[in-house]
């Protein structure tokens, strides 16, 4: 009996653990769950603060940094192959399905590193809950992309960008009364048509598109979409999202970073790295709607 109970009993527990368990931990699992959407792409499990509370540098050469230049590789690889020749520079649009997954760090460190070699802008347009001031240790109130819209100054642009080394950035700015109706507006395409004939590369941080519709109104103005996926912490259920935007064609050249690799040493997946990644995640986003509230 004893014998029969100690191995039954860890088994079931095991068992209960496993069948209970909603997260996504692997890229295989991952994969199994998509249609036909390619995983561009996988970026290691972070603790280290550089990362986490800054934008690392062009010449870092950590996992994390090699993991965005694998990325900046495919990407590359993807516009190329899907060239326009129209000789203007392409954007890329990055977005997720709910916040806490990872896309203001792997935006703002796709800007930095491509701006080594490229001239790039970072448009803050996560005009609900933006965070790219964090990194860049600067206040949530400097004048952004709302209010450059709204008082009709894109002409003057440059009055808001925000410098570090060879990267432009410009932040959201004040939260406005209807983000949506900014980002679906005449001046926002004319304004990133001007900064395609100035810059080679315009690095879009958007909102998650499972509780608001902003991303979709501008995903029609990006070259390839990368949408984040965060191991051990995205649910499964969250990909039948995924799979119906992908399907009705809602994101344009749509492509998954696998983020937060490692993480889930119970089910053997390693990145090959001992990384760690913390971060403040909740899923109600900040303002009142969507998904329920969870904190980890």
């Amino acid at each position: 009996i004893s014998l029969v109970t100690g191995i039954a009993i860890p088994i079931i527990i095991l068992f209960l653990w496993f069948y209970f368990d909603n997260r996504i931990h692997t890229r295989d699992q991952l994969s199994a769950l998509l249609n036909d959407i390619p995983i561009i792409a996988e970026i290691p499990h972070v603790t280290t603060p550089d990362v986490l509370n800054q934008l690392i540098s062009t010449t870092k050469r950590d996992p994390f940094a090699e993991s965005i230049r694998m990325i900046l590789a495919n990407i590359k690889f993807n516009l190329n192959f899907n060239s326009d020749n129209t000789g203007n520079g392409k954007v890329i649009l990055v977005t997720s399905s709910i916040k806490g997954e990872g896309k203001t760090l792997i935006s703002s460190n796709l800007s930095s590193i491509l701006s080594a070699d490229k001239k790039v802008l970072l448009l803050g347009c996560d005009l609900r809950n933006p965070q790219i001031h964090k990194l860049l240790s600067v206040s949530k109130n400097k004048p952004g992309i709302s209010n450059m819209l709204y008082e009709n100054k894109a002409n003057n642009y440059k009055d808001f960008i925000v410098k570090n080394e060879n990267l432009d950035i410009i932040l959201s700015g004040s939260i406005p009364s209807n983000p949506t109706k900014i980002l679906a507006s005449s001046k926002f395409e004319s304004f990133l048509n001007e900064m395609k004939k100035i810059y080679d590369y315009v690095i879009i941080d958007s909102s998650p598109c499972l509780l608001v519709s902003d991303t979709f109104e501008i995903s029609k103005y990006a070259d390839i979409t990368m949408y984040v996926v965060r191991s051990n912490f995205t649910k499964m259920d969250i990909t039948n999202f995924i799979n119906e935007t992908h399907d009705n064609k809602r994101l344009k050249n749509l492509n998954i970073l696998f983020n937060s690799v490692g993480n889930s040493h119970s089910y053997g997946y390693r990145y090959g790295y001992q990384y760690g990644y913390r971060y403040g995640y909740k899923y109600n986003y900040g303002y009142g709607y969507g998904y329920s509230s969870e904190s980890k």
